[in-house]
């Protein structure tokens, strides 16, 4: 923890504090003096106090690589700064100017309140609540004085939160760990305008959306709005999108278009997970959970003792639960078997060039969620209106025992075997070249492969056929299984650059990618039984950036960059009917089909920013993104050789970003539009029932995103998140619904809902201390969260309306407002040998709400999936 107070000019104490002598494995770069000494609080565990305007931005710090006790490691850090440094206890160190004698026939002159603030005062509370002698414990040990400074590197380099002139939400790992989240899928609410959700029928495909940008199609033939990074490094699918991930440092919720610095795919803004990086000191954890529907968790991280130049850090975790939803007829549903695991190693060279290499692996095992039959109607009608009296009442009179608006407790499987799986292997190369104190050059390799599968019966119906005559049944499946392969590589050459006035970055990236999905279906339920679809989709994309911040004075400060991207789209495609499920091919629906496009964007933003002091930011920011185009590979006919383009917005943004009551609130305001050309939506192919991807929409959306976070009194904070979003397509050109068999295209603008776009999200997060003890603390955990009703396609208003479109024609698309409660009681820091022990009990869904999260609508039924029911673990960590 990094504590930032006012304070100068300290004098001797009566009771000078003893420095600790423990000997610590230090890491620094040349950089600047303030950035240097946020990195030795972190690599040590000290907390520091210093008055801002003492250490400019100007001062710079040489490297310092070794094993220093605090005390060594502080005096070469500030040798020649005109600084200097006093212990106020073991943990607490202030930093200082050096004393300068005054002239003997000098003028006494009182210090200015708008440079130093009151000084003495300052001076005298941070000694009073740190203790300058002993038996008095300070900051953390008694109630952190100010909030924790949040360090980012949004922009490619280490920055204050407060000062970056974008809408940023940052976590760190230990907040993460309290809160429960151990996985991408645990990272839903965490942000205002931030919606998570996993795809119809899959735990392991995650559908993300920031301030309305989001992507429904999780094949891989289509990119996503927002993109999903570990550790910088892009992750460019859906599909096997939500895995465990291990050591995590912090993540990073960057809201609006990210297209200059990220790049590609991130039109609604980037999430950022950054693990931990090796100490070089021997330290860890061992954790273990249990909780209901037998959950299991075994954990563990390690870093090892510096040995030469290497540094090495371990991280492993295993996840066992069973379903919770009873299934009569396979395995029960919702059930999780899960490995995660994870190395780094760091190379010391030299004081100038280090390498990072980090490996990590995941592995899944699961059975999707269980999926209820909702209704027995849907956007078409009913059975008997489709089928005919005879064969849909039939049908319909079969399934009315099943139909259940409630989460199911027990469900029946009736296609064939069910499962989801995913493998993902990630290597990612790091060299990192301080080629002078000002300049650093940095090369980044990263590689990742996946392997993803599932099979799933999604009817939510448990018969496989219904009798309509004597001898005679009609199927019921809609069941199919499909198989992906996919392979990812990058590189990526960054210059970064400070000045006295002036800070850049400049780089060039390549990414290339290839995957491949084979599937097989049983769809008798609509006629159109055994079929197997086979489609490639890959890229690739270069690009180059430059972005560069101009100090106009003091106050202001000019930022302007632009990115140029080139990229290559293709693949192939081919669909065929098969003899009996995934069984020898008999006749082609669509050839062996191939094709490619290539398509160029430029993405430049600009922010200006002003200091109005230290404790308060304004800032305004235009930028642009775009979402790649492509094919619609799964369509059956040869068009789908048409490519779609990509689909580009332009934000603009107003922020304000304040730290107040003395550092014991901090309070960040954002107010945007986003504007969306080429947007892509579906139209149906001219006489069928086929849809693929075209260009044909344009929307805007505006809102707004409050995060508050406030010490209520010692041990006490607060943290709450609220966004809004107003959204309206203005453009959706479509095939006219009723307008006769021609179906010519219209504008349907005027009928639409957006989709994914839940007017207010809200999260409120409560963490305190009860009590404090010798044998460790009490803290409460409570996490609440709400996002507003919201409909998952872009559907028609009104069905019978002339405007209304052929796409997306489903007539009851909404999920209800969703709200979740999650607490955690904790018992932290018990005395144990050489380490402490966390002890903790916590549940997730307390108040165990049941509300629909999706549902597929099959033209004359709905199903629907649920909220899981309510868990409760019991956690014990282990900590050296």
């Amino acid at each position: 923890m990094i504590v930032m107070l006012d304070v100068a000019n300290a004098a001797n104490t009566d009771s000078p504090v003893v420095a600790p002598q423990a000997t610590h494995q230090i890491d620094i770069e040349p950089s600047a003096l303030h950035a240097a000494l946020r990195q030795l609080a972190r690599q040590t565990g000290i907390q520091l106090a210093h008055f801002t305007a003492a250490v400019p931005g100007a001062l710079r710090a040489k490297a310092l690589h070794g094993t220093y006790t605090v005390e060594e490691a502080l005096g070469h850090l500030l040798e020649g700064t005109g600084l200097t440094y006093r212990f106020a206890n073991e943990r607490t160190v202030v930093i200082i100017e050096v004393a300068r004698p005054l002239p003997t026939d000098a003028p006494s002159k009182p210090v200015s309140r708008t440079h130093r603030g009151n000084w003495l005062a300052r001076l005298a509370a941070l000694f009073a609540a740190c203790g300058a002698g002993t038996g008095v414990v300070c900051a953390e040990e008694s109630g952190p004085a100010v909030l924790e400074e949040v360090i980012v590197t949004a922009q490619k380099r280490e920055e204050k939160l407060q000062d970056v002139p974008i809408s940023i939400t940052a976590i760190a790992g230990k907040q993460l760990e309290d809160r429960g989240v151990q996985s991408v899928a645990g990272l839903n609410a965490i942000a205002p305008n931030v919606i998570f959700r996993e795809s119809p029928g899959s735990s392991l495909i995650s559908i993300i959306g920031i301030r309305g940008s989001v992507t429904s199609q999780p094949a891989i033939w289509m990119d996503p709005s927002v993109g999903l990074y570990l550790n910088g490094i892009y992750l460019g699918k859906s599909q096997g999108s939500v895995f465990d991930v291990v050591d995590i440092e912090r993540v990073e919720v960057l809201r609006g278009p990210q297209g200059t610095l990220f790049g590609r795919n991130t039109e609604g803004g980037a999430i950022n997970i950054i693990t931990r990086k090796p100490s070089g000191e021997f330290r860890g954890s061992v954790g273990v959970e249990f909780g209901n529907f037998d959950h299991r968790v075994a954990k563990l991280s390690v870093d090892l003792p510096r040995f030469g130049i290497a540094s090495v850090s371990l991280a492993a975790r295993r996840q066992e639960r069973d379903g919770w939803a009873e299934n009569l007829t396979g395995p029960d549903m919702g059930a999780i078997d899960s490995d995660a695991a994870r190395v780094s190693v760091k190379l010391d060279f030299s004081d100038n060039l280090r390498a990072i290499y980090d490996v990590d692996y995941s592995k899944a095992d699961n059975t999707p969620p269980p999926k209820s039959l909702y209704a027995l109607s849907g956007w078409r009608g009913t059975f008997p209106t489709i089928f005919g009296p005879t064969l849909g009442t039939a049908i319909q009179n079969a399934l009315a025992p099943y139909v259940s608006t409630k989460r199911p407790e027990r469900t029946s499987t009736n296609g064939g075997p069910i499962w989801e799986r995913g493998k993902s292997n990630a290597h990612a190369l790091t060299f990192t070249w301080q080629v002078s104190e000002r300049d650093e050059l940095k090369y980044i390799f990263a590689r990742r492969s996946l392997f993803y599968s599932d099979s799933q019966d999604i009817d939510g119906a448990p018969l496989n056929s219904v009798a309509v005559a004597p001898g005679f049944n009609w199927g019921l499946n809609a069941y199919y299984n499909r198989y992906t392969d996919y392979d990812q590589k990058s590189h990526e050459l960054q210059w970064v650059g400070e000045r006295e006035r002036f800070n850049y970055v400049l780089g060039f990236y390549y990414f290339k990618d290839e995957g491949v999905t084979r599937g097989a279906q049983d769809f008798s339920i609509f006629g159109s039984p055994f079929e197997h679809t086979d489609y490639a989709a890959d890229t690739d994309a270069k690009a180059v950036f430059v972005q560069g911040d101009y100090h106009i004075g003091d106050r202001w400060t000019a930022t302007l960059g632009v990115r140029y991207t080139e990229e290559e789209k293709g693949g192939w495609s081919h669909r065929f009917r098969t003899n009996g499920f995934d069984g020898p091919r008999t006749t082609d629906v669509l050839p062996f089909t191939s094709y490619s496009a290539d398509f160029s964007e430029t993405t430049p933003m600009a922010a200006l920013a002003f200091r109005l002091n230290d404790d308060v930011n304004f800032y305004a920011r235009v930028a642009n993104g775009f979402k790649s185009g492509g094919f619609s590979s799964e369509v059956s006919t040869p068009a789908v050789v048409v490519p779609y383009k990509p689909e580009t917005s332009v934000s603009a943004e107003l922020g304000v970003k304040s730290t107040l009551l003395g550092g014991r609130a901090r309070v960040n305001f954002a107010l945007y539009q986003t504007s969306i050309t080429d947007q892509q939506f579906t139209n149906l192919l001219a006489g069928t029932t086929q849809s693929r991807v075209v260009n044909t929409g344009e929307s805007t959306y505006r809102g707004a995103e409050l995060e508050a976070t406030l010490l209520i009194s010692e041990g006490w904070q607060l943290q709450i998140g609220y966004g809004y979003l107003d959204t309206k397509i203005d453009k959706f050109i479509d095939n006219a619904l009723n307008l006769g068999p021609t179906r010519p295209l219209i504008e349907t603008a005027g009928n639409r809902v957006a989709a994914n776009a839940p007017k207010h999200t809200l999260n409120v997060n409560l963490d305190g201390r009860l009590l404090r003890t010798a044998w460790g603390d009490l803290r409460i955990l409570l996490d609440y969260s709400y996002t507003a009703r919201m409909h998952l396609y872009p559907v028609n208003k009104d069905l019978n309306a002339p405007d209304a479109g052929g796409s997306y024609v489903i007539g009851i698309n909404s999920v209800p407002a969703i709200s979740s409660l999650n607490g955690r009681l904790l018992l932290t820091d018990i005395p144990a040998g050489p380490g402490t022990i966390d002890l903790s009990i916590w549940g997730r869904n307390l108040t165990d709400e049941d509300k629909m999260v999706e549902h597929i609508d099959f033209s004359m039924f709905r199903n629907a999936s649920f909220q899981e029911p309510r868990t409760y673990m019991f956690t014990a960590t282990y900590r050296w």
